[in-house]
């Protein structure tokens, strides 16, 4: 398999339509962009986050962190298995975790937030380049959910934002995804699945992403976003929190063709803080 930075062929593929927002103008309060913001979220497809104005490093801190992926899940199974987590929650995916069709390390937020994270040895050197881009993607998410509040009208605590402080702890984090694509596109395996946290930040090169659209009943690609700006879509808990206004699409990872190549993911998934989802499990028994 071999890693590429090339365009990959759209031809033949029904690829999604999305629209792009400006980060940069979502955090200076630019009315306009506020309200593609809102729009886009009410969408199943998701839309395109441009992160290039407000972060000009950004093309080579991704660059960086595609290259760091290649080399860690390069390493022997034996060595990554070490890596695995025995003092997290089966529902939770810090550190190492492999499945039948992917390997994933993933960096938790709130032991970044306190610095006393443990990385394997060939992540170590770059903690800061890994706390930064971790930094960068955590107040865009939450630059999004302010804008979102705005754009409801909400209020104190019962804006978005205040489901997901820092000071609380969370299952937020930013996760390394290795996820190839096989030889022959018929042995992929069904993995249709809704994200259950606030928002998905995915930054990829190669077409995997297949999302479906109740609406017209069809699956389509989301396309691969340009270099410096993410896929967004929104989670279950953001549209528990919308009252269902947004929405969270059904999606699976997949490819639209035969041929193994190396494909890589950089995802930033921003959950609820376990407070809140302690006090949505009381009233889910009756509690008060």
């Amino acid at each position: 398999m071999q890693l590429t930075h090339e365009s990959e062929s759209t031809t033949g593929v029904d690829t999604l339509q999305l629209p792009t927002i400006q980060l940069a103008r979502i955090v200076a309060g630019d009315s306009q962009e506020q309200k593609k913001l809102y729009d886009a979220a009410t969408r199943p497809g998701g839309f395109i986050l441009d992160f290039r104005s407000s972060h000009k490093d950004i093309l080579d801190t991704i660059e960086q962190l595609y290259a760091l992926s290649d080399r860690y899940f390069e390493r022997p199974d034996e060595e990554k298995s070490r890596d695995a987590r025995d003092d997290q929650l089966p529902s939770q995916d810090r550190g190492y975790k492999r499945s039948d069709c992917d390997e994933t390390f993933e960096f938790a937020d709130d032991e970044l937030f306190r610095g006393d994270i443990k990385l394997p040895i060939t992540l170590q050197g770059k903690s800061d380049l890994v706390r930064n881009f971790n930094r960068v993607c955590h107040a865009a998410t939450m630059g999004m959910l302010s804008s979102l509040s705005d754009s409801m009208g909400l209020e104190g605590a019962q804006r978005f934002e205040t489901y997901h402080q820092t000071d609380d702890s969370s299952d937020t984090g930013l996760k390394l995804i290795c996820e190839p694509t096989l030889a022959s596109a018929a042995d992929v395996v069904e993995n249709k699945h809704t994200d259950s946290g606030t928002f998905t930040l995915l930054f990829y090169e190669r077409l995997g992403l297949h999302v479906y659209l109740p609406r017209e009943n069809r699956w389509a690609y989301a396309p691969v976003p340009p270099a410096g700006c993410a896929l967004v879509t929104v989670a279950d808990s953001l549209q528990r929190l919308s009252g269902g206004q947004f929405l969270s699409p059904l999606h699976r990872v997949t490819q639209p063709r035969d041929g193994a190549h190396k494909r890589f993911y950089l995802s930033y998934f921003l959950r609820p803080s376990h407070a809140t989802k302690a006090d949505w499990a009381r009233r889910l028994d009756g509690g008060n």
